[in-house]
């Protein structure tokens, strides 16, 4: 996880000039290419770690990149281009969020982001690899992953995925959750032990 996450910041600090927001707010079409290959699947898998629903996730990425389109000339420099990218997807989950609790609707999480092909390469690198026993305990921890994701609220499963996945500091999710570091610190506190429970049983060996 830290190795992944390490990578995302690396490969974006390498790629993020300073020149980068002048290109686009000059109306470069190079650079609005640029930006969207180097962020659409951060983008796409926070919206999905949030929402669990590919489709949503996928109308997200699109609008993020719209609103990118239409205000990047409200982009001060305040914050970097990632950050407030980051902003803009957490804010379209939270609003469809909020729209799918108004209907009651059920959310299940999936944590699975696989394409159709992928999901065929799983299944033979699983069948080859993997006894039956190890299969069923992947399955079994999945669904206790899941059950526990599902147990926080927006905000911590938010600061938790920005943390722990994209590897973003403090400061960072505090910029884009827009809230101060010591609620950030919370969240992401309360979150893990929320996780930390849901997954008891196998870090203690019972469910091996």
């Amino acid at each position: 996880m830290g190795e992944f996450a390490s990578s995302i910041t690396s490969r974006v600090a390498f790629h993020e000039t300073e020149d980068l927001v002048v290109r686009l707010k000059e109306g470069d079409d190079v650079a609005f290419q640029e930006v969207f290959q180097l962020y659409k699947d951060l983008i796409y898998n926070l919206a999905v770690s949030m929402l669990a629903d590919k489709s949503e996730a996928m109308d997200i990425t699109q609008e993020v990149f719209l609103t990118l389109h239409r205000k990047i000339h409200q982009f001060r420099g305040d914050s970097s281009l990632k950050t407030w990218l980051y902003r803009v997807a957490l804010n379209q989950a939270a609003n469809r969020n909020r729209w799918w609790k108004r209907r009651r609707r059920n959310r299940t999480i999936s944590l699975s982001l696989t394409t159709p092909e992928n999901g065929e390469r799983e299944r033979e690198l699983i069948s080859d690899g993997i006894g039956p026993d190890r299969q069923m305990l992947s399955s079994e921890l999945s669904q206790a992953l899941r059950d526990g994701l599902d147990r926080l609220t927006f905000g911590q499963r938010a600061a938790v995925t920005l943390r722990d996945v994209h590897g973003l500091s403090y400061q960072e999710i505090s910029s884009v959750q827009g809230v101060h570091v010591g609620t950030v610190k919370s969240r992401i506190a309360r979150g893990r032990e929320t996780l930390r429970e849901n997954l008891r049983p196998y870090w203690e060996g019972r469910a091996l």
